[in-house]
């Protein structure tokens, strides 16, 4: 029973895909949608966790480091070499 309001999603799968999913939820004992539901909201917060701590050590870089200024000529002297 949810204590929240859910959304239902339909997924297209492959031949057989279905089955080995569902495999693998009957092996640790679950449905096939808390299995997935549990996979996913794994998923969606390791994504989150990976993005923030991207952006932050992309501000803590940017903020320790000299502003950089180039030319064309700079950006392509090697090639032109």
């Amino acid at each position: 029973m949810y204590t929240a309001f859910v959304k239902n999603v339909t997924i297209s799968l492959p031949d057989g895909v279905l089955e080995q999913l569902r495999e693998r939820a009957r092996g640790e004992k679950k449905s096939l949608n808390q299995w997935l539901r549990e996979l996913l909201s794994k998923e969606a917060e390791t994504a989150d966790d990976w993005a923030q701590s991207f952006l932050a050590l992309s501000r803590e870089l940017a903020q320790n480091e000299a502003p950089r200024t180039w030319n064309r000529e700079e950006a392509y002297a090697e090639r032109l070499r």
